[in-house]
């Protein structure tokens, strides 16, 4: 029998409540965690949660970014909270920043290890890391023991300087030696590394067979030392030196299935008590080391050996496909200088094919960080009655990926350079509920709609070159001519073809979507299609920009997709789901589904940076589309103005700053637009922004529709001209 309506309705609502409760508690959660890696470290970093069936490489740290576990593995073993598991797991990738493991120096001495590292003759502008890894013949096998004596290290000084901490780290470990492999089914050597595993986790003892006990002994003589408060980061380069040597003589196949227990405190071996390590010949004998294999169960509370490991600051490429390109750069084969905004992989596509190389373009004059010297924008000097600010240090860009920008200050009346730093993150391309297909199923008549309005708009043109030797038509006048030369038995030309080619590209545009925290929002039923699933504000966003960016791939138009988020003026996250000049590939769209609300959101300094990318494009007409659900706000805003000034004055700066910057666009020929789902943001954008720059959609449901809508009109009225901002109309959906 089915219960009443009224009783299913209030069974519909409670469990939407309770899902708005845990998705706002889950936010607080990651807040709180990156506010404790902020204190531990001096840094911000984005959390992303992933589930147990991601592939490993796809959740990898990187500089900026800290993948954890979506859950606790809390089983029948644990002794530990959900909360205590995060705290371990955070401590343990911020005690990687605080102790330097990623800050190597292969000259520098340690205490611990007779030196086994030759003289670092390498090409000092390749990372460090980089050059470690061709000490173990850029195979994954050395990265991951380099990984582990790391992780060896880092725990022990975690329980030293933490001692509130010490319990709850030895009950992770202790849950995380339930989830280990047996040794009796694996090989010699990955049995030998089962072991080194086992007793990074604070085990006492290991099944292991008779002809691996001397083994296994000298590894963990070496582990010991790691657990020395004066190990560095130098003394696991040695440690992973050793221990390799030992691993690489055992064989990858075959097992012993008769077992014994040995127990680490019987043993008693010596670090340096081993066989001479021929360190000439190790690359060459461990190169093409597979890493820890498929049988290998990850320590969920640290982070997954990644291209991090290899001196890679982001990149969605896999460990193995970055040590592949760090091999082939060692035989000078595959050097490619990237641009101003390639990634790590510039060298590979995404099917790992070499990708051909970018055609030259004239440089503009450039700053160290990338970016323009001239930033658009003009120093006036300080008004007298300006307010007495304390201004912070300017910025400086210290990676690739890394640029800085100017901001506009309000109160002060003039710019402040060098006052933001934007960060290139690749955006990982994860399974996730989000399905370009399925949204094209449900809106794909805006689609269609939109095709035939741009091709009406601007229809395909080309240009013919007649009598080429090659081409996509027989040039029939060319052909009669040839036709008479053999006649009159002369020797005809080979010129036959007629070529058509395009003209210049027309459109460039990017689009550039808010991953504020306040776009995990959920809305409530679409009272007009009540078989639409409830959605988040940050899912209509993505819907949105996948229906036009699907007609702009029909019609030849070029775009970029990007995601910004951001803790700071220092830390500005700009995420690339597809750059402008990138071939789009399924990957794209998993990367927009993967798209995760982050933290607060400082436009100006995206819109400057995508403003400069899109100056680099050869295209008539730019446009530049920025999607978000309210006010432009970071947390440093309220810092330096609400006391002062009162409670509003955090998001005056923001919003003056983010008009500022929506001015400088329009004078260097890119056409900007601003479309927020802020049903308010007409009170306080029309006050400082050309009415022409921004829109807002009342309803968040109208997005998908309105976007289409928006961006037809803005074509319509920039189409042949580099700069018609007074051109385009106002578009308003209450």
């Amino acid at each position: 029998m089915q219960p009443p309506a009224r009783h299913r309705v209030l069974v519909r609502e409670r469990g939407v409540l309770e899902a708005l409760e845990q998705a706002a508690a889950e936010d607080r959660a990651r807040h709180h965690l990156a506010l404790y890696y902020r204190a531990l470290t001096g840094k911000v970093c984005s959390l992303i949660p992933y589930d147990g069936g991601a592939n490993p490489w796809e959740r990898a740290d990187t500089e900026a970014e800290v993948w954890l576990p979506a859950q606790a593995p809390l089983d029948e073993h644990f002794e530990f909270t959900s909360g205590q598991f995060f705290q371990v797991a955070m401590t343990h990738r911020a005690m990687h920043e605080r102790f330097g493991s990623f800050r190597l120096d292969l000259e520098r001495d340690e205490p611990l290890f007779r030196r086994l590292r030759p003289a670092d003759t390498s090409d000092p502008g390749v990372p460090a890391l980089e050059r470690l890894a061709g000490l173990f013949g850029h195979s994954a096998l050395g990265v991951h023991m380099f990984a582990t004596c790391e992780d060896i290290r880092i725990d022990a000084a975690t329980a030293r300087l933490f001692p509130g901490l010490a319990g709850p780290l030895r009950a992770v470990q202790h849950g995380a030696l339930h989830d280990r492999p047996e040794t009796s089914v694996l090989s010699p050597r990955a049995a030998a590394i089962e072991a080194l595993i086992r007793f990074s986790l604070g085990s006492s003892k290991v099944l292991a067979p008779h002809q691996l006990e001397p083994t296994i002994e000298q590894i963990v003589a070496i582990a010991r030392l790691l657990r020395d408060p004066l190990s560095t980061v130098e003394s696991s380069v040695e440690a992973a030196l050793r221990i390799c040597h030992l691993l690489i003589e055992q064989p990858d196949d075959g097992m012993h299935r008769t077992v014994r227990e040995l127990r680490f405190a019987d043993l008693d071996g010596d670090a340096e008590a081993m066989s001479p390590l021929d360190m000439a010949t190790l690359p060459s004998r461990m190169a093409g080391a597979d890493g820890l294999g498929p049988w290998y169960h990850h320590v969920r509370y640290r982070d997954w050996p990644g291209p991090r490991y290899v001196g890679v600051g982001e990149g969605d490429l896999s460990l193995a496909d970055v040590l592949d390109l760090a091999a082939r750069r060692a035989e000078g084969q595959g050097e490619v200088a990237p641009g101003p905004d390639a990634g790590d992989d510039d060298l590979l596509d995404i099917e790992g094919e070499e990708r051909p190389p970018a055609e030259e373009k004239p440089q503009e004059e450039s700053r160290p960080d990338g970016r323009p010297a001239d930033s658009g924008m003009t120093l006036p000097p300080p008004t007298s009655d300006a307010p007495d600010l304390v201004w912070e240090p300017a910025l400086r860009a210290t990676g690739r990926r890394e640029f800085t920008y100017p901001e506009w200050d309000r109160f002060a009346e003039r710019v402040r350079p060098d006052h933001t730093l934007v960060r290139l993150l690749t955006a990982p391309a994860n399974s996730s509920e989000h399905d370009h297909f399925e949204v094209l199923a449900r809106y794909g008549d805006i689609v269609s709609r939109l095709v035939r309005a741009i091709e009406r708009i601007s229809p395909q043109s080309t240009a013919a070159t007649r009598r080429t030797s090659t081409g996509d038509d027989l040039d029939l006048d060319a052909t009669i001519d040839a036709m008479i030369d053999m006649r009159l038995k002369a020797e005809p030309s080979d010129h036959l073809y007629t070529d058509l080619r395009r003209p210049r590209r027309e459109v460039a545009v990017a689009f550039a979507i808010d991953l504020s925290g306040s776009t995990a929002l959920w809305l409530p039923p679409d009272a007009v299609n009540p078989g639409v699933p409830i959605q988040r504000i940050l899912d209509l966003q993505r819907d949105a920009v996948s229906l036009v960016a699907e007609a702009l791939n029909r019609v030849g138009d070029s775009f970029g997709i990007y995601g910004f988020s951001g803790t700071g003026r220092e830390n500005v996250r700009l995420s690339v789901v597809k750059d402008i000049e990138e071939r789009l590939t399924p990957v794209v769209w998993r990367r927009l589904g993967s798209m995760v609300p982050d933290d607060t959101t400082r436009i100006g300094a995206v819109i400057r940076h995508l403003t400069h990318r899109l100056q680099q494009i050869d295209a008539a007409t730019k446009i530049l589309v920025v999607v978000t659900d309210g006010r432009p706000f970071d947390v440093d805003y309220g810092q330096k103005y609400q006391k002062e000034y009162g409670r509003e004055a955090e998001f005056d700066y923001a919003v003056a700053d983010t008009a500022h910057a929506l001015a400088e666009s329009r004078s260097r020929a890119v056409n900007p637009l601003l479309i927020t789902v802020d049903p308010y943001g007409e009170n306080y954008l029309a006050p400082v922004c050309d009415p022409h720059e921004y829109h807002v959609i009342g309803d968040p449901q109208d997005l998908p529709e309105a976007l289409a809508d928006i961006y037809l009109a803005v074509r319509r009225a920039t189409m042949g001209r580099p700069t018609a901002a007074a051109a385009m109309p106002p578009v308003r959906r209450a």
